[in-house]
């Protein structure tokens, strides 16, 4: 019987601590009458099975395809070794080896079971907000270091019960090994405050019912799991008015949080791949659109998508618990286009003018993620946002030989590291543009290169000088550095996520970018790999009066465009006192960069067509001529564009100009004339990528830059292509803005080593 008994070592690399797949094995191996061993380590899990081989074989296959709901497998490696002579199966203590190699699952939504747990009366778990389990609940937040064991993460404060440890201890329990297990008796708490931090409640149940009278007239600050909410009743016009007030923040859309999709339905319309989304364990904020007012004006302003999410932690099932038609404003807790505050020192006093009363709890927050934001086109997902739910699951990629730390942009930022086969996106970092957003950068990163022991070698960085992430990398001097052009980055991470070497047709379009030219590019048709890129077309070139300060009064880019196309503009912002010092700057190019960005064209095209003069936040004027063009969306007229040929091809935008102001002439209603340009930008962008297929023989093309969350363009674009038999690549894994860049870096970067 003995030479039947085989001896197996095996090695699982992946997301494969804190997701239960210890007891997983351990269930499994016993079923299948095994003996050894399995335990975790900072390479992953090491497993040794023990006993006939047709059973082992059953086991691995078992492990390998149908691993635990969170488990994500990136390696199983299998060496056959002498018979131990084990006894039975154990899970043993975690140990300790040279390298590092676990990836950490991320934050997910509370799982079935244990909302039952949280709403069954007779369980003792009843009402207990840290309800959770090994397939669901808090993980990367949470976690100070790895291996994954309590001590490593933000419960080591709270010693487990002897009930937790009863259930804990057990490998037939679903929290065999949960390390955030806890329950009322020795587990974290949730308590109300006033503003100045003084606890008013710390009874859940009267929490609750006291938050549900409060929520209706007033703004509450509230500890999620990546980070504070600011909430308040969606419906109540002055209530969303004051936390746009408070917050300084006139334009920029709120998230709204539902109890379930049936209310939902009822005022937004979904489609089948919109309630995957919103139903699924990430929980993102899903962008949808309304059908019905039935809430306040001033949660979305002028817009006719909204986004919406659903409750994601037992606290906000809660929420619900006495009107499950309450819709709350649940906006991520930052100070304008920063970071989401997470620690509860810098909320109370950073936010204690904006909100009127806190919930928090007496559980730290390791990492800080914000809600995540998708929105769907021609029922494919993509990203604005990508972070609580998704970071920092792992993104494959081809073999690196060095360590890369890709810096990323300054807008928007994530930044990547990468080692071996895989590269880590960080969560959404937001603008880096104030000493606190820097400081949390720098804390990030260093947190990053611990958890995922990444030691960089190379640094990739936007070419811009004056980026604060070029400025980082710099500082970096004993550490090899490479600039990447911007929109080369954005294509690149294209190529990335879909696995293309070969050159591609790359159409970036966004805001705007340093060029190799030291001009602002950002309508660039390039033909990429993730080497090097020849820029083929771009739209042609005006001047940015002012520089970036232009951005935020469109305007000011409207009456350039109009001197660009020698237009008369009389007529046009005839108010303003300004014009004739900003007509002198145009002339006389004084603080007047040139720009060929598609992002700015969208902007002074509001302006001209009176959408949008001035602006509180990035994109406000292109979102809301977008909004316009969705008024008069079935108006399929088109209008030629000139394509031409210098060095490069270049895309006529005095044209454009001219026409639009014909039509203005001609009273056409102005969401007409907005879905013309619409129509009129996809079609010579599908003209142009026609004559580079010509010239270059390449058919694949790739889009990417942040004007693709326009919602028009990016269909027009990506089925006009189609149509003209292009194989078209959009991003999927990460936001086509700048939130995507970084893994672009990393290829760049590493096709461009020198070791």
């Amino acid at each position: 019987m003995h030479s039947m008994t085989h001896h197996y070592h095996i090695q699982v690399k992946g997301i494969v601590q804190g997701v239960g797949f210890r007891p997983f094995v351990y269930n499994v191996a016993v079923s299948h009458n095994l003996c050894g061993s399995v335990s975790n380590d900072t390479e992953g899990v090491t497993i040794h099975l023990e006993g006939p081989d047709e059973a082992i074989k059953q086991c691995v296959d078992i492990i390998r395809n149908n691993p635990p709901p969170l488990a994500q497998i990136i390696d199983i490696k299998i060496t056959k070794l002498p018979p131990n002579g084990f006894k039975s199966f154990t899970i043993l203590q975690s140990n300790t080896t040279g390298t590092r190699d676990v990836f950490i699952p991320p934050d997910v939504a509370i799982c079935h079971e244990c909302l039952e747990d949280f709403f069954d009366v007779h369980n003792r778990r009843y009402h207990y907000p840290f309800t959770t389990c090994t397939h669901c609940g808090p993980r990367f937040s949470i976690i100070d270091d790895i291996p994954y064991d309590r001590d490593n993460t933000a419960m080591k404060p709270f010693s487990m019960c002897p009930q937790c440890y009863e259930e804990y201890t057990n490998p037939h329990n679903r929290r065999f090994h949960t390390q955030p297990n806890a329950c009322p008796q020795c587990g974290p708490h949730i308590v109300l405050c006033d503003s100045s931090g003084k606890v008013i409640q710390s009874q859940f149940d009267a929490i609750i019912s006291q938050l549900q009278t409060i929520l209706k007239h007033h703004i509450v600050a509230l500890k999620s799991v990546g980070g504070y909410h600011l909430a308040c009743d969606a419906t109540n016009d002055h209530c969303v008015n004051l936390l746009r007030m408070r917050k300084g923040r006139p334009f920029k859309p709120f998230a709204i949080m539902v109890s379930s999709l049936q209310f939902l339905e009822t005022f937004c319309l979904v489609t089948q791949k919109e309630k995957e989304l919103l139903l699924s364990k990430e929980r993102p904020i899903v962008l949808l659109k309304l059908q019905k007012d039935i809430v306040s004006p001033y949660v979305a302003p002028g817009l006719t998508y909204i986004g919406v999410m659903l409750p994601y932690t037992p606290f906000q099932h809660m929420l619900f618990s006495s009107n499950d038609e309450s819709i709350y404003v649940m906006t991520s807790a930052n100070i304008s286009d920063e970071p989401i505050i997470y620690n509860d020192d810098d909320a109370f006093e950073r936010l204690g003018t904006i909100a009127d009363y806190f919930v928090t709890y007496n559980r730290q927050i390791l990492s800080h993620t914000d809600d995540s934001v998708v929105y769907v086109v021609d029922e494919k997902p993509y990203f604005v946002r990508r972070s609580r739910g998704y970071v920092p699951a792992p993104i494959f990629i081809k073999e690196t030989p060095l360590h890369i730390l890709a810096t990323g942009g300054d807008l928007k930022n994530s930044f990547a590291l990468a080692r071996n086969n895989v590269a880590i996106v960080s969560q959404f970092l937001g603008d880096l543009a104030t000493p606190w957003g820097n400081d949390l950068y720098r804390k990030t990163i260093a947190h990053f290169c611990k958890i995922f022991d990444v030691k960089p070698k190379l640094i990739a960085h936007d070419m811009h000088p004056n980026y604060f992430t070029t400025m980082f990398a710099q500082e970096q001097t004993t550490l090899q550095t490479v600039a990447v052009q911007h929109h080369h980055a954005h294509i690149a991470s294209v190529c990335q996520e879909h696995s293309i070497e070969e050159p591609v047709i790359g159409i970036a379009y966004d805001g705007t970018g340093y060029g190799t030219d030291h001009t602002l590019w950002g309508s660039e048709l390039l033909i990429a790999d993730t080497k090097e890129f020849i820029r083929a077309a771009h739209f042609d070139y005006f001047g940015l009066p002012g520089g970036e300060h232009a951005i935020k009064d469109p305007w000011k880019i409207g009456l350039s465009l109009l001197m660009t196309s020698s237009v008369d503009d009389s007529t046009f912002f005839t108010q303003k006192q300004e014009k004739e010092f900003v007509k002198e700057i145009v002339y006389k190019t004084i603080n007047c960069p040139a720009t060929c960005s598609i992002g700015r064209l969208f902007d002074g095209v509001a302006a001209i067509l009176g959408v949008a003069h001035h602006i509180s936040t990035e994109a406000e004027a292109a979102m809301l001529l977008e909004e316009k063009a969705l008024e008069a969306i079935k108006d399929t007229t088109v209008f030629e564009v000139p394509i031409k040929q210098e060095q490069t091809l270049v895309i006529d935008t005095a044209h454009i100009i001219q026409e639009i102001v014909n039509m203005i002439e001609l009273h056409v209603p102005v969401a007409a004339i907005a879905m013309r340009f619409h129509r009129a930008i996809a079609e010579v962008t599908i003209t142009t990528a026609c004559k580079l297929r010509e010239h270059y023989s390449i058919n694949k093309v790739a889009l990417s830059g942040g004007v693709f969350h326009n919602r028009i363009l990016l269909h027009l674009i990506t089925t006009g292509l189609a149509k003209k038999s292009f194989d078209v690549y959009t991003p999927h894994k990460l936001p086509c803005n700048d939130g995507g860049i970084a893994l672009g870096q990393i290829a760049i970067a590493r096709e461009n080593i020198h070791v």
